[in-house]
C-alpha cells in the first residue's frame, strides 16, 4: 500500500491537533476542579462563620 506525501502530513496535523485539544480539555478540566474545590471551601467558611452564635 503506497500512501501519498500529503495524507501523512494531513494525518500528523491531525494527531498533533488532537493531542492538543486533548491537552487543552485536561488543563480545563482541572482548573474546575480547583476553582470548585476552592469555592466549597469557601462556602463552608461562610456557613460556619454564620453559624457562629458570637456574631
Amino acid at each position: 500500500m503506497n500512501l501519498s506525501p500529503a495524507f501523512s502530513v494531513i494525518g500528523v496535523l491531525y494527531a498533533i491537533v488532537t493531542f492538543v485539544l486533548a491537552g487543552l480539555a485536561v488543563y480545563a478540566l482541572a482548573l474546575v476542579i480547583v476553582f470548585l474545590r476552592l469555592r466549597i471551601a469557601e462556602l463552608k467558611q461562610a456557613a460556619r462563620r454564620k453559624d457562629d452564635p458570637l456574631r
